[in-house]
């Protein structure tokens, strides 16, 4: 055991808390990326009402896909991928979409610039634009601005966090505050420190300077929004303090946070559980696209 960096963890232990593809076989995550991206590429072709590579800024990546059900005022589920901030593509997390749509929601599935060629606040921003443009282009493509829900994996868990403590009038002129009705982050970082302090701010390149703007743990969200915060129960310790933490941090705000233990997932299957209808993670999903109408 060596001279602890973050609480009590030394170096090593506290990367192997956040190393999340070196606690699964090799075979068995390539097995559930194999699925995912058959199942993606299947739905990405055959869907009904879709559009693809929607610009929402500048950047290359700064794109989203947008997929709905039959008929136009459905609210709007809009998820995040994940990958640290510096790994993976939209393309691939398009199977979250077919049960959503099959349920009467629409579904965005939004794609970033990726650290580090970004800094995590510009990235931040990236996000922030595309629900900016979501809500402004609404009634062009036929969704219910008003009615919201930002979801994300892992670093998508994080923006997703991010995007709940936004002040969007700040942000953009006309937008409003509760532009965001309400949150899903599944299996996120809420206190980005820990990351500082591992080989995976590498690419990330966090200062210790930035950690408190980047961090939803230390931000005091601007509307009372649900928010639902799940993780595996067989993802590490700090996965699971994350969540307790945050929750406790953002109910005493006065916001209505609940925890969601998604009891024999990993920080792999966790996600897996949202296209899974028959699951509670699906179901709680379904809750809040209902709630905000």
């Amino acid at each position: 055991m060596g001279t602890a960096v973050y609480r009590n963890y030394d170096a090593e232990a506290l990367y192997g808390q956040y190393n999340n593809r070196a606690m699964i076989a090799e075979d068995a995550l390539a097995a559930i990326k194999d699925d995912q991206n058959a199942r993606s590429s299947a739905f990405r072709a055959g869907a009904a009402r879709k559009h693809l590579d929607i610009a929402y800024g500048s950047h290359e990546r700064e794109r989203l896909d947008l997929f709905l059900p039959e008929g136009d005022g459905a609210p709007l589920f809009a998820f995040m991928h994940g990958g640290y901030w510096q790994w993976n593509d939209k393309e691939g997390f398009e199977f979250l979409a077919e049960a959503v749509v099959a349920a009467g929601a629409a579904f965005a599935n939004i794609e970033y610039a990726l650290c580090p060629t970004v800094t995590l606040a510009e990235l931040s921003d990236q996000c922030r634009r595309a629900m900016a443009h979501l809500w402004r282009e609404g009634p062009r493509y036929g969704f219910d601005r008003d009615r919201i829900v930002v979801s994300g994996h892992s670093a998508g868990g994080h923006l997703t966090a991010m995007m709940m403590a936004t002040d969007w009038p700040g942000f953009g002129e006309g937008l409003p505050p509760n532009l965001v009705a309400a949150g899903l982050p599944i299996s996120g970082i809420y206190d980005v420190e820990p990351i500082r302090l591992t080989p995976l701010n590498d690419a990330v390149r966090l200062r210790e300077d930035d950690v408190s703007a980047v961090s939803p743990m230390f931000m005091r969200p601007p509307s009372p929004a649900p928010v639902v915060v799940a993780y595996g129960g067989d993802e590490s310790e700090e996965f699971h303090r994350q969540a307790g933490d945050f929750v406790a941090t953002w109910t005493g705000h006065g916001m209505r946070a609940s925890l969601l233990e998604l009891s024999g997932r990993d920080h792999f299957t966790a996600l897996s559980a949202l296209a899974e209808p028959d699951h509670e993670l699906f179901r709680q999903a379904m809750e809040l696209l209902q709630a905000a109408d």
